[in-house]
């Protein structure tokens, strides 16, 4: 489930209401009403008051925003939909159920939950999802949810058998925005510089793609990434040393051999064996 434009329509007066609740001191709760009711001004430089919603960007915005949906959803869930399981980041959120007919119940309670409290669901990003081992026909049988896809996959085990198992993965989506950031670097056109300078300049960012989109489904998401990134440094070799993509292979794979952790997915994808 996601909200349609949470952070523009939340309720001030909600917010406020959480914050009493908690009994903030005064000098807070003014402070959050001053800030919540800051007008915004436009390029134009003419001021639009505000009523509801929060700067999307805000320091304090996503703080607000799990406060208000605490009470709002999670509590909600609590008492009218107890033992139900899900998870919720910031207004993302996904509800595990056992039957078709728990699902559609738990979807229409949860519109006039959201009416409520002066919030809509986002029809196209929300949707009852059936996950199983057994296809079922004319329902959506994957979802994402930050970044990952959950669907059925088929695994591998020890032994060499082949199962079936839902499995989260970098999500299509992650992958192209991935490929896209890789393609603006442009590190064929940098003939400058060398292996050195590009380890110092994106090792970082090649680092958190890793940490945290290779947590599962690790070898095929390590292919890909791998994939993408060696043929960038593939056409810098061949491009700075005007040499042939043979050639160009067999010198980037000394260069790896003998300096193993130039670039962090050298070494934090050996274990793939890509």
């Amino acid at each position: 489930m996601d909200i349609s434009a949470f952070f523009d329509h939340v309720r001030h007066d909600l917010i406020i209401k959480a914050l009493q609740h908690h009994e903030m001191p005064a000098w807070v709760i003014l402070y959050c009403k001053r800030w919540l009711q800051a007008p915004m001004q436009s390029e134009a430089g003419l001021l639009q008051e505000r009523g509801r919603g929060t700067p999307q960007g805000g320091v304090i915005s996503p703080l607000l925003a799990n406060l208000f949906l605490h009470y709002a959803f999670d509590r909600w869930m609590d008492r009218t939909h107890r033992g139900v399981p899900f998870e919720r980041y910031a207004d993302d959120i996904v509800i595990h159920c056992s039957r078709m007919s728990e699902a559609v119940r738990i979807r229409e309670s949860l519109t006039q939950r959201m009416s409520e409290v002066g919030l809509t669901i986002n029809e196209e990003k929300s949707k009852v999802v059936y996950i199983d081992i057994f296809e079922r026909h004319n329902v959506a049988t994957s979802f994402t949810f930050l970044g990952y896809d959950f669907k059925v996959r088929t695994l591998r085990n020890s032994k060499g058998e082949l199962f079936r198992k839902c499995m989260p993965g970098a999500s299509m989506k992650a992958m192209r925005r991935i490929v896209k950031t890789i393609k603006h670097w442009r590190i064929h056109r940098s003939t400058a510089d060398d292996l050195r300078d590009f380890s110092r300049r994106y090792n970082a960012v090649i680092r958190g793609w890793i940490e945290y989109y290779g947590k599962f489904w690790y070898r095929n998401f390590s292919y890909r990434l791998w994939s993408a990134l060696q043929s960038r440094l593939l056409k810098w070799m061949k491009s700075k040393y005007r040499i042939s993509t043979r050639q160009a292979e067999h010198r980037l794979r000394l260069v790896r051999k003998g300096n193993p952790e130039l670039f962090v997915h050298w070494y934090l994808l050996r274990a793939s064996n890509v």
